[in-house]
């Protein structure tokens, strides 16, 4: 029974490793992203849409983009994710925007799909320069 004990209690240990070094991984941030989304929100809001777990907020503001964006739309936190038509409605009306002026890029090709069929603009991202080229149109 001891023995029974301690391999619950090892179990229990490497959960809570696993899930501690889980937790402390950031991915990566592109300055150049950052910079182009900076120079974007001079002329209109922008908005961070994201199939997230409810730590996002506190990710965002780890590693210093709490204020990068007009408003954040954690899907976690709305009780629908993308592609539900619903999510991109919300960002929408999140800054007052009509729906079918709304640029929504992703790098999910099927998220881009259904923003498309809820009338938003789509691109599917694939890089900096085509998104670059998309968007400075809207900088001029």
């Amino acid at each position: 029974m001891v023995r029974l004990l301690g391999r619950k209690a090892l179990r229990r240990r490497s959960v809570s490793v696993s899930v501690e070094a889980w937790s402390g991984l950031t991915g990566r941030t592109d300055p150049d992203i950052v910079d182009l989304l900076a120079a974007l929100r001079r002329r209109m809001p922008v908005i961070l849409v994201s199939n997230a777990t409810t730590r996002l907020e506190a990710y965002l503001a780890a590693i210093g983009l709490d204020e990068a964006f007009d408003a954040v739309i954690n899907t976690a936190r709305i009780g629908v994710a993308k592609p539900d038509r619903r999510v991109f409605d919300i960002a929408a009306q999140r800054v007052g925007a009509d729906l079918k002026r709304c640029l929504f890029v992703d790098d999910t090709a099927g998220h881009v799909t259904a923003a498309q069929a809820a009338g938003a603009i789509g691109v599917h991202y694939q890089d900096i320069e085509q998104l670059r080229a998309t968007v400075t149109p809207l900088l001029d």
